[in-house]
C-alpha cells in the first residue's frame, strides 16, 4: 500500500481506540512508510516518538557504490517521496530516534540537530563467548573451534554481500582445506533494488557462478534460523562476514559482536562508525573480493587475532549497545515527554 493509504489505516485504527475510550500517553511509531503521517492531527497534544530510520540516498541501496551497479541509474523520485516522509515525521515529533551514529549522519544537517541516536539495545545475558558451543544443522553438526565462516542477513542480498561473500570463497576454501561457509537468511528479493535474472534469487545466481571445482558440501544455506540456535551458531564461528551498503544497522551484526565473533566488515557499512580497524574489526573494501579472501584467511589461521578482536567487539556492545542502558535513556526520555504518567 501507498503511504497514504497506510497512514490513513494507522488513523481508522486510533480512531477506533479513541471511540472505546483509550487515550495514549504516549505515540511510538515507524514512520518510513507513512504510519506517522496522521496522528499529530488525532492528537495535537500527546507526545510522539518517531523512528525515521534513514535518509534516502542513492549509495545506500549501492548506486555508486557497488561495482556491479555501475552503470545503472537509481530513481530521484523514489527517494525523494521517501525522505519526504522522514522530514515531516521528524517536525511533527517530539523525538525522533535512529539507532547508530551512521543512520544519523545520512541525514541533512539541519535534520541531524533534531535526531537522537539511541539503539534499542541488546540482553547482554543471552549473548557471550562459549568456547563448548557446538550445534547440529541440516545434518551437520558444527562447533567453536571449527573454522567457520558466518554470515547471517534477513535476506541473503547483495545489499548485505552476499556477491562478494561468494567470489571471495573459493581463495578461502583453497587456502583453509577445512573451512565451511554457512549462510544464515531468507531468499526472497530484500532491501536492495536489483533485480534477479528469470527466477533465481541473488544467492542461487551467486551459486551458480562458483567454479565447477568448489565442493557445494562445504557450503551450508542454512535458512532461517530460530533465535536461539542463530545464537549459537554465531558462538562456534571463527570469521563473521558483516559487508554492507551505507544502509541501516543490521541487529545479527550487533548479535555476532555480543557472541564475540571476529568480524570482516567494509568501509561505508554502517556498523563501522562504532568500531576501529584492526582493534575490534578488520575492514576490507567492498568490491575487492580478493582482500575479502585474505583477511578471512588471516583470522581463520590465527585464533589469538580471532580472539582478541572478538572479545574488543564484544565490549563495545556491552559499551554501546546494551540493552540496559538503552532502556535508562528511554524511561528518562518518557519521563520528560509525559512526566505524570511515567
Amino acid at each position: 500500500p501507498s503511504a497514504i493509504a497506510r497512514g490513513e489505516a494507522v488513523a481508522a485504527a486510533c480512531k477506533h481506540l479513541l471511540t472505546i475510550g483509550i487515550n495514549p500517553d504516549l505515540l511510538i511509531v515507524h514512520s518510513g512508510w507513512g504510519e506517522a503521517r496522521n496522528l499529530r492531527q488525532l492528537f495535537p497534544t500527546t507526545p510522539l516518538i518517531v523512528f525515521p530510520e534513514i535518509w534516502g540516498h542513492p549509495k545506500a541501496l549501492g548506486y555508486g557504490f557497488d561495482q556491479h551497479l555501475d552503470g545503472h541509474t537509481s530513481d530521484p523520485l523514489w527517494f525523494e517521496q521517501q525522505n519526504q516522509l522522514c522530514a515531516e515525521a521528524i517536525y511533527t515529533s517530539n523525538v525522533a530516534i535512529v539507532p547508530c551514529k551512521a543512520q544519523a549522519q545520512s541525514f541533512p544537517a539541519q535534520l541531524r540537530d533534531q535526531l537522537t541516536v539511541l539503539p534499542e539495545g541488546l540482553d547482554r545475558e543471552l549473548y557471550g563467548p562459549d568456547p563448548s558451543a557446538a550445534i547440529t544443522l541440516n545434518g551437520h553438526r558444527f562447533a567453536a573451534g571449527q573454522p567457520l565462516v558466518t554470515m547471517v542477513s534477513r535476506t541473503l542480498e547483495p545489499l548485505r554481500g552476499i556477491r562478494q561473500a561468494l567470489l571471495a570463497w573459493p581463495a578461502i576454501a583453497k587456502s583453509v582445506p577445512r573451512a565451511q561457509l554457512l549462510l544464515v537468511g531468507g531468499q526472497r528479493h530484500g532491501y536492495g533494488m536489483e533485480e534477479t535474472t528469470g527466477n533465481l534469487t541473488h544467492l542461487s545466481a551467486c551459486l551458480a557462478e562458483l567454479p565447477e571445482d568448489i565442493d557445494p558440501a562445504r557450503i551450508h544455506v542454512l535458512g532461517c534460523l530460530d533465535h536461539s540456535s542463530m545464537v549459537r551458531l554465531l558462538q562456534c564461528s571463527a570469521c563473521h562476514l558483516a559487508l554492507s551498503y551505507p544502509y541501516t544497522l543490521s541487529w545479527s551484526t550487533l548479535e555476532a559482536m555480543a557472541c564475540e565473533a571476529p568480524l570482516i566488515s567494509n568501509p561505508g557499512a554502517p556498523v563501522v562508525n562504532e568500531l576501529i580497524e584492526g582493534e575490534n574489526v578488520v575492514l576490507v573494501p567492498f568490491n575487492d573480493p580478493q582482500a575479502l579472501a585474505y583477511a578471512a584467511i588471516t583470522l581463520l589461521q590465527n585464533p589469538d587475532k580471532r580472539r582478541r578482536l572478538g572479545q574488543a567487539a564484544g565490549r563495545i556492545v556491552t559499551e554501546r549497545f546494551s540493552l540496559f542502558t538503552s532502556l535508562a535513556h528511554y524511561e528518562k526520555i518518557f519521563q520528560r515527554l509525559n512526566p505524570s504518567s511515567f
